[in-house]
C-alpha cells in the first residue's frame, strides 16, 4: 500500500506471463543516475491486484540471472529507460516500479549476456536472451543501441 494512493493496494498493470522483471537499486546515498540493474527474471505468474489485495509476480522459471555488484554497476538503468513526460530527466519520482518496453528489456538482457561471457552463466544468459527475443518476436541481432535518459540529455 502507498500513502500517495490513500492506503489502497498497489496494482500491477501490463504485467503478464513472460514479462521481464528487472530488479534495480542504488547504493546508499548514491545519486539516482547511479541506479543499476542487479537481477532479472521471467514472470511465470502475475496477479494484477484489486481494491483489497496488492499485485504480485512470481517465478519458478529457469530464466533468471543475478549480477555481482561489480557487474551490476555496468548495467545502469537510465541507459535503457526514460520517463515519457520528461525524457531528459533522471528522476525516479513516485511509485515503486516502472514499465519498460520489450525492446528495452531485450537490450538489458543483451548487455547482461555480454557481461556473462566466459562465466559459468554464459549459456543461460545467451539462451535467456534468445528465448525472450523469440517470444516477443524481436530480432536479437537487430536490437537498437541504448535509448535511455542518458541518451536524451
Amino acid at each position: 500500500m502507498t500513502k500517495e494512493n490513500n492506503q489502497r493496494p498497489m496494482r500491477l498493470n501490463k504485467v503478464q506471463i513472460n514479462s521481464l522483471a528487472i530488479l534495480t537499486t542504488r547504493v546508499p546515498h548514491a545519486p539516482e543516475k547511479d541506479r543499476f540493474v542487479f537481477g532479472v527474471f521471467l514472470v511465470d505468474e502475475a496477479y494484477e491486484g484489486d481494491n483489497r489485495d496488492e499485485g504480485y509476480v512470481t517465478t519458478s522459471s529457469k530464466y533468471k540471472l543475478s549480477l555481482s555488484l561489480e557487474e551490476a554497476k555496468k548495467i545502469l538503468f537510465w541507459n535503457y529507460y526514460h520517463n515519457e513526460n520528461a525524457p531528459e530527466k533522471v528522476v525516479w519520482g513516485q511509485g515503486l516500479h516502472r514499465y519498460i518496453t520489450d525492446v528495452q528489456a531485450a537490450c538489458i538482457l543483451r548487455d547482461m549476456a555480454k557481461l556473462k561471457e566466459n562465466t559459468s552463466e554464459q549459456e543461460l544468459a545467451r539462451e535467456f536472451l534468445e528465448y525472450f527475443c523469440n517470444i516477443n518476436r524481436l530480432d536479437r541481432d537487430g536490437l537498437p543501441e541504448l535509448d535511455g535518459a542518458f541518451r536524451q540529455m
